[in-house]
């Protein structure tokens, strides 16, 4: 193949990769604006209602291990195709279902479809790709569509339930992934044939997704009803407990699900932490911000999603930023330093919210993407740079596991401390600000401290 024909076909992976991860960052929100009418169609109790969006994120993140090792294992086109198959009949089903249970049980079955797309699109990304800068533009462009993917789907919802229907927001996906599945099988390589069969880890994978199950379900359960201990108290420790016992499974396994070995990776351990930390935070700002807007400033769903629409649009914007930035930094000093930025842009919006003054509110936004906007690429370069080409499909579900428990708990603590504040819905919205910046204070220094010169595939990563 020529110099130029490769370069078209990567151009090609890359916006099909692109574009999927697109719809799976919009698909998490893309409901929130819907659930009044959900609601409303069913006669169902807000509570019920809430489940479309938490069986999405539980599914995803449970299963995200188990789909990064079969991305690995079986084949990366294959997972992706095959995810993107079960997406679009889920979303069919869903978009048309007459009972509220078969909703829930399609936006569930969603999630695990992303499941097994979202490991294989990220190693797809980080093997097919020369490493160094090539994959480092690419990357760019993947956290550009993960971290607009977030503000978009508001947007998308808001439009879609005004101006359609509820049923909308999951029909929409269907043509989408007509389109995509063809491309994949024509764009994407192969990669030859699946690794050698290996003994399948059969206790390993139920240990690993039930208590990954039940740990999302508590987390989900704090979030929404506040953390009562007869609600969350048991799913939190029967998930606490399967996965320990996971741990001792893998260590004994011939073939294990989550080989140990990857966490004695410093860079895997540390990148992962850091996503918990700042995914969460950025989870809990854009329902924070969606609160504010609506309940303070009395503005409309789809005014809502518009008012967030900068803070989604300058994350893209500096996320292409990032491969120059790597170019003369480490990644560890981007990574550091967007979370620092990120953490500075909370603390302007605290005090905007709190003033009741909208230009800093704007600047305040304008400040937090420009954080947040090299960090899926950093992230994902830190992550991955120390494993094999057999691993990058687990690295990248690790990553993407981090990213769900992460948005969970940033949800489930900051919008309780919020909710909790004896003052005002301001005065509270403020707190969680300022509590989110000293968690991200801590990922900075975690970074800094943690992480040590050394050369990798992908070029220097401590100067």
């Amino acid at each position: 193949m020529t110099k130029t024909r490769r370069t078209t076909a990567h151009r090609g992976v890359l916006a099909l990769l692109c574009a999927a991860q697109l719809v799976l960052m919009v698909d998490f929100s893309v409901v929130n604006l819907a659930l009044p009418g959900i609601t409303s169609a069913f006669a169902a109790d807000p509570g019920t209602a809430l489940w479309t969006v938490t069986g999405y994120a539980v599914a995803f993140g449970a299963l995200l291990p188990l789909g990064g090792r079969l991305a690995d294992t079986l084949g990366r086109r294959r997972m992706f195709v095959t995810g993107l198959g079960v997406f679009g009949a889920a979303s069919l089903i869903g978009g048309l279902s007459p009972w509220p249970a078969l909703l829930l049980a399609m936006r569930a079955l969603q999630g695990g479809a992303a499941a097994l797309i979202a490991p294989a699109l990220l190693s797809l990304l980080t093997t097919v790709f020369p490493a160094g800068p090539a994959t480092h533009r690419a990357l760019a462009w993947f956290g550009a569509a993960t971290s607009s993917g977030f503000s978009l789907g508001v947007v998308v919802g808001g439009l879609l339930t005004e101006f359609a229907s509820w049923r909308a927001v999951l029909l929409i996906n269907v043509p989408l992934v007509a389109v995509a599945v063809p491309l994949a099988g024509r764009l994407l390589p192969s990669g030859g044939p699946p690794a050698r069969r290996r003994p399948r880890d059969l206790p390993g994978a139920v240990t690993g997704t039930t208590g990954c199950v039940a740990l999302l379900l508590g987390i989900s359960e704090a979030g929404s009803r506040g953390w009562d201990p007869s609600r969350t108290g048991l799913p939190l420790c029967l998930g606490l407990g399967l996965l320990g016992l996971f741990v001792l499974v893998e260590r004994r396994a011939a073939a294990p699900l989550v080989p140990p070995g990857v966490f004695r990776s410093r860079s895997v351990a540390v990148a992962n932490t850091v996503t918990l930390l700042v995914t969460g935070v950025m989870g809990a700002l854009t329902l924070l911000l969606s609160v504010f807007l609506q309940d303070v400033r009395e503005l409309s769903p789809l005014a809502t999603g518009a008012a967030l629409l900068p803070l989604g649009l300058v994350t893209a914007a500096v996320s292409h930023v990032s491969p120059r930035l790597m170019a003369v930094f480490a990644p560890r000093r981007v990574l550091a330093g967007g979370v620092a930025v990120f953490a500075v842009g909370l603390l302007v919006l605290g005090a905007a919210v709190e003033s009741g003054y909208d230009g800093l509110l704007w600047i305040g936004m304008a400040v937090c993407g420009a954080g947040f906007g090299p960090f899926f690429t950093t992230a994902t370069v830190t992550a991955t740079q120390d494993l094999p080409a057999a691993d990058q499909g687990l690295a990248g579900a690790l990553i993407s596991m981090s990213t769900q428990i992460g948005t969970a708990l940033g949800i489930a603590f900051l919008v309780s401390l919020a909710e909790r504040h004896p003052g005002d819905t301001a005065s509270g919205i403020a707190l969680a600000m300022r509590s989110g910046a000293a968690a991200l204070a801590v990922a900075v220094a975690l970074t800094l401290g943690a992480l040590r010169e050394r050369r990798s595939r992908h070029g220097p990563t401590g100067a």
